[in-house]
């Protein structure tokens, strides 16, 4: 399981450029259900409850050097982020709600989604991962990276799937708690989301993306957003 996290995570991080050759072809984006230009709004947004206490503690000493760190990295990610994003939707003009929920280990498909969309008005869900700290591995540097799933909330379908990672230094989070680089990550994160609920990228391949600002929502090949 550790490999398969260093490998989805190094992935994310070249943007899937030279990943694309090892796993094949990337899935191909979205152009139904939503269209590439349909805006998504109003939208029902699913955030982390930011509880990486369990993980910090099952922290042994071996490899406390790294993990600690890009845990506390993440967290402080998911902090800022959940703050950064009512008005990065809000500045896009993009009607959001936002609901916190747990981790379920081993699946992210939020479990009250249809109830939640009906009283919110919204036609789609988007289900944000905890974010995720890398401490690095052989040739690949550390860094934060989060997921985003995109659900047909009417039908309860899962639409769509992108990733992104953000490189970081392992000693801007020496410590545990709020870091600048984190909200520099966070306000990133917010504002290419809200730019992503107006229109998303349609490029072959992910990386292409890198200058469009835009995640690319492609048709989903993992099993854990169901």
């Amino acid at each position: 399981m550790r490999s398969f996290k260093f490998a989805s995570t190094a992935c994310a991080l070249l943007l899937t450029s030279g990943c694309a050759f090892i796993m094949g072809s990337p899935a191909k984006p979205l152009a139904t259900n939503p269209e590439p230009d349909e805006v998504i709004s109003p939208v029902l947004i699913y955030i982390s409850d930011c509880d990486f206490q369990k993980k910090l503690d099952d922290t042994g000493w071996i490899g406390a050097s790294t993990a600690l760190p890009a845990l506390y990295a993440a967290e402080a990610v998911c902090r800022a982020l959940n703050n950064e994003l009512p008005a990065a939707m809000d500045a896009a003009g993009i009607k959001a709600t936002f609901k916190l929920r747990k981790e379920i280990p081993g699946s992210e498909w939020p479990l009250t989604l249809k109830e939640d969309a009906a009283a919110s008005g919204a036609k789609y869900g988007v289900a944000l991962g905890e974010p995720h700290g890398f401490g690095g591995y052989q040739q690949y540097g550390p860094s934060v990276s989060i997921q985003v799933r995109l659900y047909d909330a009417v039908s309860g379908e899962y639409r769509g799937y992108a990733e992104d990672a953000y490189p970081i230094s392992l000693r801007d989070y020496a410590n545990r708690g709020p870091a600048a680089d984190g909200l520099r990550i966070a306000a990133d994160m917010a504002q290419k989301l809200a730019r992503t609920m107006r229109k998303r990228c349609t490029e072959a391949y992910p990386y292409q993306c890198g200058k469009t600002g835009l995640f690319r929502l492609a048709e989903p090949r993992d099993a854990y957003g169901k």
